[in-house]
């Protein structure tokens, strides 16, 4: 009877740890998918689905905008409120900088006007630049991209374009060429205005085009820079990059970070556009409206989520494509056909992209002429094949393939064409001299029996009739 009892004690014991312990799993369980929801939920579609592995580990970031491409393809990885209108602060810099590299060469002088030196509202950072202080291109954008110079944004676009205003007026047209249609900025350096915003995807697409820039990318990418005496300061200014990412002295530093641009307004929060690179992956991140260090924490799990990611894959295989043309001469502007060639793609298409893109967006482009000039020998590039990536948002080319001919074709000898085109010659003057002779015996025969026609009548008018 104990014995039963301790049984039936041990069988409810066991089946309330086995609830609880059910119940525990399931809690758990809950509160991930709960917080996986959440996130969707919170970052407005978060990702998109085409691009993001299901088993990722999705950052959760403070910033209350931002955005995550691969600035090849501009294909979006990672996006929470990317096109919602916010301030960037010095983030503007970025194309201010970009419009200067364009439109001047580096060593080039500026002279800072009253207006660039006085007219930049109390709070701005600068670096002390005189009223007609003078220094070169190459001095004013480090001033700009490293210590977020205000009165230098306001004497390159002066220099640039006669004042601020027209310099403004050239840089949003090249925003409106860039894409970035829910952007306005109405100064060159990001002082607050309420009519100077921006949205994260804007800043991406402005610095995706930045960074194909060289001269821009190496001096995001420098840590220190010095800008000698000038023509009324003695002394040397040495300019540190307010990028944390850059700074090899500091707990934010980080070796897959190539540059970006820092920015901060009490109305626009921490701003931060960053570039990216690692493995042969280019990624670029923007955080808008973050709160301080928070730039660094965010971007940097982006970026980290980002690398993750990619895998190579085979977009195109060489074997999947085989056209014809035309192989052609020309002597004397006389086209001459000699023949048809087989045209291939020289390789096969690889290359990094999101594991999870959708293939059905890739698509290809192929030019191929219709006559291809001869002579034409096996391995000879013929045209070409575009693999492009198309979203309805951006359509941005991947890579391009050779087409090479699978053909070998000779041209004629010259001296056989010119022997052909002599004979052409001789036949065709020959021919218009028979014609010639045999019009004008026609037209004398003609007159002959004319005559004799004539002669009968008069000969005999009562008897002669036609």
């Amino acid at each position: 009877m104990k014995l039963k009892k301790i049984f039936i004690y041990c069988s409810i014991l066991f089946s309330f740890l086995l609830n609880n312990f059910s119940y525990s799993f399931a809690e758990t369980s809950s509160e991930t998918v709960s917080s996986a929801e959440t996130t969707v939920e919170a970052t407005s579609e978060t990702v998109s689905q085409t691009t993001t592995p299901q088993n990722s580990d999705i950052p959760q970031i403070t910033a209350e905008s931002a955005i995550l491409i691969d600035a090849d393809t501009g294909i979006v990885l990672y996006e929470k409120e990317p096109d919602k209108k916010l301030y960037p602060a010095s983030i503007t810099k970025i194309l201010t900088s970009l419009i200067t590299i364009e439109n001047c060469k580096l060593d080039e002088k500026i002279k800072h006007s009253h207006e660039a030196i006085y007219g930049i509202g109390p709070g701005s950072s600068h670096i002390g630049m005189r009223e007609n202080e003078e220094i070169t291109i190459e001095q004013a954008l480090h001033g700009i991209l490293l210590a977020s110079a205000n009165e230098v944004c306001v004497a390159v676009g002066e220099h640039i374009s006669g004042n601020t205003e027209n310099f403004m007026k050239m840089v949003n047209e090249r925003l409106k060429k860039l894409g970035a249609v829910n952007t306005h900025f109405s100064n060159p350096h990001g002082f607050h205005d309420n009519n100077h915003y921006t949205t994260a995807r804007d800043i991406a697409l402005i610095m995706k085009e930045a960074v194909k820039n060289e001269t821009f990318v190496k001096i995001i990418n420098t840590y220190s820079y010095t800008i000698p005496p000038t023509n009324i300061v003695n002394e040397e200014r040495i300019l540190h990059n307010s990028n944390k990412f850059i700074n090899p002295y500091n707990n934010f530093y980080y070796k897959y970070c190539v540059g970006g641009k820092t920015g901060f307004t009490d109305e626009a929060g921490n701003t931060l556009a960053t570039y990216f690179q690692k493995d042969g992956i280019s990624l670029i991140c923007v955080v808008l409206k973050d709160q301080g260090t928070n730039t660094y924490v965010d971007s940097k799990a982006l970026a980290e989520y980002g690398f993750k990611l990619f895998e190579e894959k085979e977009l195109f295989n060489k074997n999947s494509y085989t056209g014809i043309a035309n192989a052609v001469q020309y002597f004397h502007n006389k086209r001459i056909d000699l023949g048809k060639i087989s045209v291939i793609p020289k390789d096969s298409f690889k290359i990094k992209v999101p594991k999870t893109v959708d293939e059905n967006k890739i698509k290809t482009e192929i030019s191929l002429p219709a006559d291809i000039n001869g002579p034409i020998k096996i391995g000879d590039t013929v045209g070409a094949i575009d693999i492009i990536y198309s979203d309805g948002k951006i359509t941005q080319s991947l890579g391009k393939l050779d087409l090479i001919s699978n053909t070998s074709i000779d041209t004629i000898s010259e001296d056989i064409l010119q022997e052909e085109e002599n004979m052409e010659i001789f036949w065709e003057k020959t021919i218009r001299i028979l014609i010639i002779v045999g019009t004008t015996v026609t037209s004398i025969a003609i007159i002959v029996i004319l005559v004799i026609l004539i002669k009968k009548y008069k000969s005999n008018k009562n008897t002669f009739r036609f």
